[in-house]
Parts: C-alpha cells; structure tokens; sequence
C-alpha cells in the first residue's frame, strides 16, 4: 500500500472518531442538564430547553453525517 493511501484512510479513521466523541459529548451534555441542577443559576428556562433541543439535535446532525460517511467509505472499497 502507498503511503498517500495509507494517510487517507489514517486521516479518515481520525475523523470518524472526533465526529463519535462529539456525538457522546453532546449526549452527556445533554443528560446531566436534564438530570442535574448543571448551569441551574445561569441557564433556566426556555434557554436551558432550548440549549438542550439543539444539543440532540446537533447530535442526531452528527450521528447522520457519520451514518453516511461510513457507508460511503465502504461501498468505494
């Protein structure tokens, strides 16, 4: 294997990574404001809801994005 190939598929494991820990981030994020008294005093209400709406939601951008990559990645080989 060529060592360009062999840093593309490095490069592309490395991204899948980062995009599974910012889904797992965001999902712990997400818990302990739902179940925790986290950022109480400064974030309530309609904004604590609204910061948790957009946390899943980014997650589930993320999870799709790295849904599709990967069944990109394995229909090329």
């Amino acid at each position: 294997m060529p060592r360009g190939i062999f840093r593309i598929n490095m490069y592309k494991n490395i991204t899948h990574i980062v995009a599974g820990f910012m889904i797992i981030m965001c999902l712990v994020m997400t818990y302990y404001l739902l179940f925790t008294d986290l950022f109480i005093e400064k974030i309530y209400g309609f904004k604590r809801n609204a910061f948790i709406v957009l946390l899943l939601g980014y997650a589930a951008y993320r999870a799709f994005r790295l849904y599709t990559t990967i069944k990109k990645d394995r229909e090329e080989k």
